[in-house]
């Protein structure tokens, strides 16, 4: 196998995996609260649909945990579904509404928390958690609460990610930088990847994709809250917070590391793959990127050498790197399971069941392995399946640590606004006026916040 295949097959293998990176407000909510199915036991075999986006090892991985839930009874059969991207299961659980064909239960990305709480779409898992007193003391705090709305769990979190730093050891080595130690600030990412270009080991230093979750994950490690009204958890979100001395400190480095040829832009990057593929085809030699990614990245590289091919490239997986000083920690990205209000009781109970067992301690330390989520529940790291995949590959304990020790605030719980996509579109949008155009920072940051507000106001305005 050809160096260009195998640069192929990483772009291939990781195509479609979307982070979210990287997410409520008070005052909003249904106008109807449906009737809970909760604790309603099903009279006979229940058949259900689970729609989700995902993909290569990460939809393997849950296949088969889909297989060993359907064996493990024989009451309820689940029909795992692919409907493409985050976007686009959103999308087509929106469309199915009222048409008799919505899923008993859909994984859905984290910032649409807000949207599905003021839909009325969905059942509260929060109303299956008090009728059966289910047990949350084992689940990471910090998890729940960026799922909470108005003190209640919307959604149950099933896969939990977070964004980190890949960088190529060997690179660094050649550099005269200590593998060992990956950046921990932009100013330290800026000074390696000229250190990495000095050394010409990679036209630039970096791979930097145009992704807004960077701009909330950047805000929330600084301690800055992305909407007011506490992001919107005091209180509806009627403003971005983002166009803030830290927010003009964040476009600012961008920009400049772009226009200096430290970084690559490989523009808006739907699969988030392309940073990783920069790397594998040896354009760059660092890339921030969703720790989702990280079992597949691992299956690509392993395959190349196995074929003989030798890539140069020993994958390091470091925090992602922000501010100096920061007072905060990432946020929860990846995405949640919902039962859809739309069906009849029986199927959101047997979809209550079949979240139950994805979200066990057993399951999720298997999740882990399989493709690099970070367990949600504290025991599963203590579980065969969690300690073996870490001490093959230290790599998948980076996200995990980086998680489990951000503080809990305001800032990392997340910000809750209806209109989350629009607003990342508006900083993509302003981000692509400044690379692309020349923008000044401060004025791209500006035609952002602008255009995020009007989208807020636009929703909070139908909803209320």
């Amino acid at each position: 196998m050809k160096a260009r295949a195998i640069f192929v097959a990483v772009g291939l293998a990781l195509l479609g995996i979307v982070a979210t990176a990287c997410g409520g407000g008070g005052g909003g909510g249904p106008a109807e609260t449906p009737e809970t199915g909760a604790a309603t036991p099903a009279a006979g075999p229940v058949s259900i649909n689970f729609w989700h986006a995902m993909t290569a090892a990460n939809e393997d991985t849950l296949k088969r945990l889909t297989d060993e839930f359907n064996a493990s009874q024989d009451r309820i059969t689940v029909t795992p579904l692919f409907q493409g991207t985050y976007e686009d299961n959103l999308n087509k659980v929106l469309a199915s509404l009222g048409s008799g064909s919505v899923p008993a239960v859909a994984q859905l990305e984290d910032t649409v928390t807000q949207l599905m709480f003021d839909s009325g779409a969905v059942i509260p898992a929060q109303d299956f958690i008090d009728a059966e007193d289910y047990d949350l003391s084992d689940f990471l705090p910090q998890v729940l609460d960026y799922y909470r709305v108005e003190g209640r769990l919307l959604p149950m979190p099933f896969n939990v990610s977070n964004p980190v730093l890949y960088y190529n050891k060997i690179a660094f080595e050649k550099a005269g930088l200590d593998p060992e130690k990956p950046p921990a600030t932009l100013d330290e990412l800026k000074d390696d990847s000229q250190a990495l270009v000095d050394a010409g080991t990679a036209p630039h230093g970096m791979a930097l994709d145009i992704k807004p979750w960077y701009l909330e994950h950047f805000l929330a490690k600084a301690g800055v809250d992305y909407a007011n009204n506490g992001n919107g958890r005091e209180e509806r979100a009627t403003e971005v917070a983002f166009d803030s001395e830290e927010g003009l400190e964040i476009f600012t480095w961008w920009k400049d590391m772009v226009d200096s040829g430290l970084a690559l832009n490989v523009g808006r990057n739907p699969s988030d793959s392309e940073q990783l593929f920069a790397i594998a085809g040896r354009q760059a030699e660092m890339a921030i990127g969703t720790s989702a990614a990280l079992r597949s990245s691992i299956d690509v590289l392993e395959s190349a050498h196995v074929a003989g091919e030798l890539l140069d490239i020993d994958l390091g997986v470091g925090p992602m790197p922000g501010l100096p000083g920061e007072t905060g920690g990432v946020l929860v990205g990846g995405g949640a399971l919902y039962i859809m209000a739309d069906r009849p009781p029986e199927e959101q109970q047997a979809a209550w069941e079949f979240i139950k067992f994805l979200v066990s301690a057993e399951s999720q330390a298997e999740w882990f392995g399989g493709s690099g989520y970070i367990p949600s529940r504290v025991s599963s790291h203590d579980l065969p399946a969690a300690l073996q995949i870490v001490e093959q590959y230290p790599q998948f304990q980076v996200a995990v640590d980086q998680l489990a020790e951000s503080p809990v605030t305001v800032a990392t719980e997340g910000a809750l606004m209806g209109a989350f996509l629009e607003s990342r579109e508006a900083v993509t949008s302003g981000i692509e006026a400044m690379i692309l155009q020349g923008k000044e920072p401060a004025d791209a940051l500006a035609q952002a916040a602008a255009e995020a507000n009007a989208a807020l106001e636009r929703y909070n305005s139908r909803v209320q």
